[in-house]
């Protein structure tokens, strides 16, 4: 379970949200919508550990992610998982780097296994046989599908991917709602921001819970509880 007690964030001597509540269960893929400058992206990085918040707390398993131990904050900032919105990449990496870091990153894979998996990785998100090619000449889409399969090489048990849906286009979102779906089923945790969610997505979730200037839904998991409703 990931909470978040009364969170807070000002900047440029403005208040951008203060007082907000959140709950994300384990074994449950989550979906924040929000405008543009609503602080989607600071908000994953407060969750991941990664950005203190200017007020309130973050609690992990029922412990405090900024006021408890430095230990605790460190395992769990490399337990997460983290696709982040695309930008313009190194022109000399390719997608095998992509997997190569996150290989070290993941305490290391074996070279053949690596391989492996990332093979089977690429064919789940639509890029079957990708490992050669060179990230600056990917489109957006192709781009933030590699980098979400290179992420899932390290088996994250939380993932937090930002503007990934709205990044990987139309054609590409049921089977990425299967993917994080079946993460859900296996036990992981996704927590999703983008500005909005897809239409079908919507309905299949029901009403939101709004949080501030965000829109919390819980996609629905065939065979999953409703155990950790967003508060």
């Amino acid at each position: 379970m990931i909470e978040g007690f009364r969170l807070g964030v000002f900047s440029r001597g403005a208040t951008l949200w203060d007082g907000l509540d959140f709950a994300f269960g384990d074994a449950a893929a989550w979906f924040v919508a929000g405008p543009p400058s609503s602080g989607k992206t600071l908000l994953l990085s407060i969750l991941r550990g990664e950005r203190r918040p200017d007020a309130g707390d973050v609690l992990v398993s029922g412990e405090s992610l900024y006021r408890g131990s430095a230990a605790l904050a460190r395992a769990w900032r490399a337990s997460c998982g983290h696709v982040p919105e695309q930008t313009i990449a190194d022109a000399r990496l390719t997608v095998d780097d992509l997997f190569r870091r996150s290989a070290l990153a993941g305490g290391g894979v074996r070279e053949s296994e690596r391989r492996d998996r990332a093979d089977r990785l690429l064919e789940m998100v639509g890029l079957p046989g990708a490992l050669g090619w060179r990230i600056a000449e990917l489109s957006i889409s192709e781009r933030v599908r590699a980098s979400l399969a290179a992420e899932l090489l390290r088996g994250p048990k939380v993932l937090f991917c930002d503007g990934v849906v709205a990044g990987a286009g139309i054609p590409c979102r049921e089977m990425l709602r299967g993917l994080f779906r079946a993460l859900a089923r296996e036990g992981n945790t996704v927590v999703l921001a983008e500005r909005t969610i897809p239409e079908r997505w919507a309905l299949a979730a029901g009403d939101a819970a709004p949080v501030g200037p965000f829109l919390v839904y819980r996609l629905p998991v065939p065979g999953a509880g409703t155990k950790g409703e967003p508060g």
